[in-house]
């Protein structure tokens, strides 16, 4: 069975997708990684400055905070049994996160998440087909 991740910093669900927050300089920086559509968003201080699709296991973006360009590395690694965030400003590694995943829940995860991510991206192009 599925069991949730919830703390300060990450969570983790099923319905809810991958949660992962940090601050830079004050800023909060939510990123969002959605589990049935792999849709990748990540908020400044509740303000939208990422909304792409996303496939990969990890994912790279880039984006100013507090006048800083942060680059924000983040998703699964070691076989979806860890995930991580790391936040880099001029190369150097401001924040990360990393939460080791038992093997029971990161087969669950991968299972759900492919499935889900499948059944988001037909759902997807079925709507724009129309």
């Amino acid at each position: 069975m599925f069991n949730s991740i919830s703390n300060d910093n990450i969570s983790l669900s099923i319905r809810e997708g991958l949660h992962l927050r940090f601050r830079h300089k004050g800023r909060e920086v939510v990123v969002h990684n959605a589990a049935w559509s792999f849709r990748e968003k990540i908020w400044v201080d509740g303000d939208l400055v990422i909304n792409e699709l996303g496939v990969r296991m990890a994912s790279t973006h880039v984006l100013n905070v507090a006048g800083d360009a942060v680059e924000v590395t983040f998703g699964y690694r070691k076989g979806m049994t860890e995930i991580f965030l790391e936040a880099r400003v001029d190369d150097q590694l401001i924040h990360t996160i990393s939460h080791e995943l038992d093997t029971a829940r990161s087969s669950s995860i991968l299972v759900w998440l492919v499935l889900g991510g499948l059944a988001g991206a037909a759902l997807a192009s079925l709507i724009d087909a129309l």
